[in-house]
Order: structure tokens, then C-alpha cells, then sequence
């Protein structure tokens, strides 16, 4: 397998929903910050802040504080006083994705940042960010920024990339 025409690219950014990024920023409680938002799901849009939008909140801030941790979702939910059930139901409905994809996409996205400009390994920043298998790792980072973290990492340092001919 060829790596010259990905190793050329440009990194992708990793999308978020505007809810989640409004949430991560620190929106106030209480203000309903999804009842605004034209690309939450209709359930989501109703008038009022929901005890679902506290929770996903909850969710948020938790994820935020623990993300470099392995932990089940059953964690997060509990601590959002639900059960794994209605928090898996109630975040996907909040934000269209599923509590997984929003916690893998927030480990990438930190490893981005780590990547950026650090002498670490790629191997430390994986587990920096919560991956406990660098294979794994490198999939997914793949996956989402379409290229190997350490592509990524040269890229960002200015490097040439040595997969890279001409």
C-alpha cells in the first residue's frame, strides 16, 4: 500500500456538533443552549432546557475530566444519574451521535493537539489521550484526520514526510 497521495494531504479537521462544541466552551446551564440549534435533532429543539441537555452536559464535563481514563459508559451515565440505557438514548437523541463517536472524536482531537509542535512519541500521546493500543490508535486517527498521527505530527512540525516521493 501506497501512502504518496495521503501523505500530500491535508490534514482533516474533525467535526463536531454545535451543541457539544457550545457545551465544551462553556455555555451557561440553564440558558438551553441546544433549543437554538438548527442541526439538533427536532426532540432537541423544544422549548426550554431539558433535563436531557443538563445531563448531556454532565456528559460533557465528565469527558473532559477523564477522557486520558478508561472508563464504560455506564460511568458517565451514572454519573449523570441515568441509566446506561436512557443516557445511550437520551445523548443520540441531544446531539445525533452516539456517546462512542463523540468520545473517540474528542481522544483524536487531543492527540491533534498534543501532536502539534511536542516532541513526544506517537506511542505516548495514545495513551496521554486514553487509547490503550497504538494500533487501535493509529486506525482511528487515520480514520478521522486521514493520516497516520505520525504523518500528522511532521506535517505540523514542517518536516518533510520520508513515505512521501516526488
Amino acid at each position: 500500500m501506497s501512502l504518496t497521495a495521503e501523505s500530500s494531504a491535508v490534514p482533516r479537521e474533525i467535526e463536531m456538533p454545535a451543541a457539544i462544541l457550545r457545551l465544551e466552551a462553556g455555555s451557561p446551564e440553564g440558558t438551553g443552549p441546544l433549543e437554538a440549534d438548527p442541526d439538533a435533532p427536532r426532540t432537541a429543539r423544544s422549548g426550554g432546557a431539558s433535563p436531557a441537555a443538563s445531563d448531556a452536559g454532565r456528559a460533557i464535563a465528565f469527558v473532559g475530566a477523564h477522557f486520558h481514563e478508561k472508563f464504560p459508559a455506564s460511568a458517565v451515565a451514572t454519573h449523570c444519574g441515568l441509566s446506561r440505557f436512557q443516557f445511550s438514548r437520551a445523548f443520540h437523541a441531544t446531539f445525533g451521535i452516539t456517546f462512542r463517536e463523540y468520545l473517540l472524536r474528542y481522544r483524536i482531537r487531543a492527540a491533534c493537539e498534543r501532536l502539534r509542535g511536542r516532541p513526544e512519541s506517537v506511542t505516548a500521546v495514545a495513551y496521554a489521550v486514553g487509547f490503550h493500543d497504538g494500533s487501535y490508535f493509529a486506525r482511528m486517527f487515520r480514520r478521522y484526520i486521514g493520516m497516520l498521527p505520525s504523518q500528522y505530527a511532521r506535517w505540523h512540525d514542517g518536516r518533510p514526510d520520508p513515505t512521501h516521493t516526488v
